[in-house]
């Protein structure tokens, strides 16, 4: 049984993205330093021998240029986990800062909220219970890790978000679950269903059988 005291150290798995992704698009910096550093020790190594102009400047020239090439692929490309990853930050702050226009915004219109303090049917009851909390509760959230899977056909979603909150709310620190969807590849991603997946002291939180 999962501790509600401890942070859980694994949760649930989400959809992969391709090591093409993931390498290139999102952590270019990893591969970039690396064929860049693989040039420059090619150049080094080969300086005293025959072949340096035939064959070690070239070959290091291709590699410092290519690590460089996806360095700034990876970081003027946005990929759409990236921006589920910012959106969950934006939903989280509409929250933390009861803006009800902001996160009316987000949601389906038939989203749902599922847990043992309040489930809520349907957008404009989701902003109700988000917007008229007592004051001091929360008066500020930051948003640690978020993961985010998106499942076949690119039109599904769902994240992981780890948020602390700053306020009167005990306990501060929670992990959630956040279901996303639209409509086609032009569409902005809106929130179809959100529930806690973890929120120390507390146990069962998402209040399943």
């Amino acid at each position: 049984m999962q501790s509600n005291i401890v942070e859980p150290s694994t949760l649930p798995e989400l959809p992969a993205p391709s090591p093409l992704q993931y390498w290139v698009f999102e952590q270019p910096l990893v591969p970039a330093a690396a064929l860049v550093i693989a040039g420059v020790l090619t150049l080094l190594i080969m300086r005293h021998r025959a072949s340096f102009k035939r064959i070690a400047i070239p070959v290091s020239s291709v590699m410092i240029l290519v690590g460089i090439t996806i360095y700034i692929i990876g970081t003027i490309t946005i990929t759409q986990r990236e921006h589920l990853q910012a959106r969950s930050n934006d939903l989280v702050q509409s929250v933390a800062n009861a803006d009800a226009s902001t996160l009316r915004s987000m949601l389906e219109p038939d989203a749902q909220l599922s847990s043992i303090f309040q489930n809520a049917q349907g957008a404009d009851r989701i902003v109700q219970i988000a917007t008229t909390r007592n004051p001091g509760v929360v008066q500020s959230a930051s948003v640690g890790r978020v993961n985010a899977g998106i499942y076949d056909g690119d039109l599904v979603a769902t994240t992981q978000i780890r948020v602390r909150t700053q306020g009167n709310m005990v306990p501060s620190l929670s992990w959630w679950r956040v279901d996303w969807q639209r409509q086609s590849d032009t569409d902005p991603w809106r929130v179809t269903h959100i529930e806690p997946i973890w929120i120390q002291g507390i146990s069962n939180p998402a209040g399943r059988d």
